[in-house]
């Protein structure tokens, strides 16, 4: 099996391979809240010499002063790991973004061969040379833009600069591992999951999944919302328009002609913009004048059963046991039980840990991959 790694799991290698950035020691704790306090203690001095005439009131306040000082030295202790860690954040930040911009001048510097080989034998491990190891432990690591071999197995991650090679995996049912975001990063404030997926970008088929990671979703559903005037239909992008074979000049003309074929309903097309000039989807859809989100295959779908928004899902998606799936379903919309589904959807999606240790591959193996 190929690991088809892309320029910024190589970057992420090179970096580690820097050791501590010198700025950090440049880093000094301050005393500033133990400060305070002792200055706080000792503006009291005249009510100092009224306690050493009273031995158990001296006691008490010395001991009162004894915490609210161990306190004062925490925080400073914290204020300073915060500092580091921030510190430690915009450097690593700054160091990456410099060798990926000079990612062919390191690799042609130090040989890529050589990278390749210290990186699969180093401890350091990102998506796909964990992920891959484990499904495969002879897998050979190789940059992305040299895999030709289509018809190989191998594993990818997103779909920025691999769109001709999915396309071409999913048309001729070609074997791969596909590594992308996960459903529910809408909850969190960082993007915590990800999704691994067997010959195609998602699994849409129902299977039996255990409750024991419910606890992993933020918050459940809303209640199916029973009305609503506006059918919201996402636009594909380009990429979704390819393996779906869909025209993008004409898609969102057809599905309003067909949509009006069974409904008078509002229709509001969502473009597929730039991720910075997105407005946020999920909290658009807590408005109750939404009654459907029509889309192809994406995330859209998700974040609307969340709101209670019924969905049509017109491709593979893991929305698909509790969405329909043709356009004339508009005025027959799932609003069945959640709860299986949602077992499902627990065991479709991981954190990174579970990504590069194999956990999320035993797990897909053993509920979703028939081979």
């Amino acid at each position: 099996m190929k690991l088809l790694l892309n320029d910024k799991e190589i970057a992420n290698y090179l970096l580690h391979t820097i050791g501590v950035p010198a700025g950090l020691y440049k880093l000094r704790p301050t005393d500033r809240n133990a400060a305070e306090c002792v200055q706080a203690f000792l503006k009291r001095k005249n009510k100092v010499r009224e306690w050493n005439m009273n031995p158990e009131v001296a006691r008490a306040e010395k001991k009162k002063f004894a915490n609210k000082l161990k306190k004062a030295v925490a925080n400073d202790l914290t204020d300073y790991r915060n500092a580091v860690k921030q510190e430690k954040f915009n450097l690593r930040n700054a160091y990456f973004n410099t060798i990926h911009k000079e990612i062919e001048t390191l690799i042609e510097h130090f040989g890529e061969d050589n990278i390749l080989k210290k990186y699969k034998k180093s401890d350091v491990t990102e998506f796909v040379k964990g992920c891959g190891l484990n499904l495969d432990p002879k897998g050979q690591l190789m940059r992305r833009h040299k895999f030709t071999s289509y018809t190989e197995d191998c594993v990818i991650r997103n779909t920025v600069g691999n769109e001709e090679l999915l396309v071409n995996k999913i048309d001729n049912n070609h074997p791969m591992w596909f590594i992308d975001s996960g459903y529910t990063n809408f909850l969190e404030q960082n993007k915590k999951w990800h999704r691994l997926v067997r010959n195609h970008l998602h699994y849409g088929e129902f299977f039996q999944a255990p409750a024991d990671r419910l606890g992993n979703f933020k918050t459940f559903p809303k209640p199916w919302r029973e009305d609503g005037e506006i059918i919201y239909v996402i636009e594909p992008g380009p990429f979704a328009a390819s393996v779906f074979h869909c025209d993008l000049k004409t898609w969102k003309y057809d599905v309003a002609r067909e949509l009006r074929q069974y409904t008078d309903k509002r229709i509001k097309f969502r473009s597929k913009a730039p991720k910075r000039q997105r407005t946020n989807l999920y909290k658009e859809l807590a408005d109750d004048d939404y009654c459907c989100v029509v889309s192809i295959n994406s995330n859209a779908a998700t974040e609307a059963i969340w709101q209670g928004v019924p969905a049509i899902t017109l491709g593979a998606h893991v929305t698909n046991p509790v969405t329909v799936d043709k356009l004339s379903d508009i005025n027959n919309l799932y609003r069945g039980p959640l709860g299986e589904w949602l077992c499902m959807l627990s065991y479709q999606q991981f954190t990174k840990e579970e990504i590069v240790t194999g956990t999320a591959g035993n797990l897909v193996k053993k509920y979703t991959v028939n081979e």
